[in-house]
């Protein structure tokens, strides 16, 4: 299963932002991504030109940004990867939440949505066949 039509990584993150800022404030503006991502606003304006190019935005300079059909259902799978990952690494792996967040934005662009599938599927089995429903703080406790 192919992911995110070969989207680069910071592709991916743009398109992610645009649907956080979207589900948080209804609308998703360059000052906004830019804040977000902590990156300077004509670096915005290139990706979402970028992205608009591919159907994935729709964006007039000085105006909102909204993702499209297209684009929703792409940033929607990336977003469930992330959150998938994150889970996983907190659960099953017992790292923090920083660390855990930070960790699965480096992976979440390198795995395709079966993937992640199969992560969920094993830190659920972790959870239930765990008796004390503790992750282990490190892999030497795995044994």
């Amino acid at each position: 299963m192919k992911k995110s039509s070969e989207l680069t990584p910071s592709m991916e993150d743009y398109l992610e932002t645009v649907l956080l800022l979207e589900q948080k404030n209804r609308v998703a503006r360059v000052k906004d991504i830019a804040e977000a991502l902590s990156v300077q606003m004509p670096s915005v304006t290139g990706a979402l030109k970028s992205l608009k190019n591919r159907d994935l935005v729709e964006y007039e300079k000085n105006s909102f940004i909204n993702l499209t059909p297209r684009g929703m259902k792409l940033a929607k799978a990336i977003l469930q990867r992330h959150e998938i990952l994150v889970e996983f690494f907190s659960l099953a792996l017992g790292l923090n939440g920083d660390y855990a967040e930070e960790q699965a934005c480096s992976v979440e662009h390198a795995i395709d949505q079966e993937t992640a599938l199969r992560f969920q599927n094993l830190t659920r089995w972790i959870q239930a066949n765990n008796k004390e429903n503790a992750a282990p703080g490190s892999l030497s406790e795995l044994g």
